[in-house]
């Protein structure tokens, strides 16, 4: 987390920082992103930049937790919906594609994030899926003991599925995806492959 120099910064030299950084770490993963290219564009030296962050990595999982933030502030509402797992799903897409269209680089951020190879990410990666699963797994373990869900399946494999849809459904809407598709997505999530009487 940033020290303390970094909040004592005027308002709009920090908000410079972040800028830059969002840029250069939605367009790079973060093994590739350059703080060189982050502190030339906000116009600081790079020394500078260690007095507000201790490393690329610090600075990095900032970016990400203010990105995890915004989106956060957008689906949190999908939970608290009265209705079943399928109608909780349904409306966590749509925020999530909401939240992608209104916040971009954000959201490529977040993509970036899980998409990350990084050794030094691992332990981030992590802890930011268990964090990022609690409410899920609260609505899930819900629909589990109502008998909505089968109880038989693992939560783990049901919580891979379910962010990985998510976070290609919400690129696909990029090239066009409509409501009917995400209707198909969470039909085959609902009823699963096998043929229906």
């Amino acid at each position: 987390m940033p020290k303390q120099t970094f909040f004592n910064l005027e308002a709009e030299k920090r908000q410079a920082i972040i800028d830059a950084a969002v840029r250069e770490f939605a367009e790079h993963p973060f093994e590739q992103a350059s703080l060189t290219k982050i502190v030339e564009d906000c116009g600081i030296a790079k020394g500078s930049m260690y007095q507000y962050f201790d490393d690329k990595l610090d600075l990095y999982m900032y970016i990400v937790d203010l990105a995890y933030e915004q989106k956060k502030a957008y689906v949190s509402r999908a939970f608290s919906l009265e209705g079943d797992i399928f109608q909780i799903l349904n409306e966590y897409y749509r925020l999530s594609y909401e939240f992608a269209l209104d916040h971009p680089l954000l959201h490529q951020v977040a993509n970036k994030f899980w998409d990350s190879r990084s050794a030094a990410l691992s332990a981030e990666l992590e802890k930011g899926r268990l964090s990022r699963a609690r409410d899920f797994a609260q609505v899930l373990h819900e629909a589990m003991e109502e008998g909505i869900v089968n109880s038989d399946l693992d939560p783990e494999a049901v919580f891979f599925v379910y962010h990985a849809v998510g976070k290609e459904l919400i690129d696909h809407f990029h090239q066009g995806c409509d409501d009917r598709l995400l209707q198909q997505i969470l039909d085959v999530l609902k009823y699963g492959l096998a043929a229906r009487n």
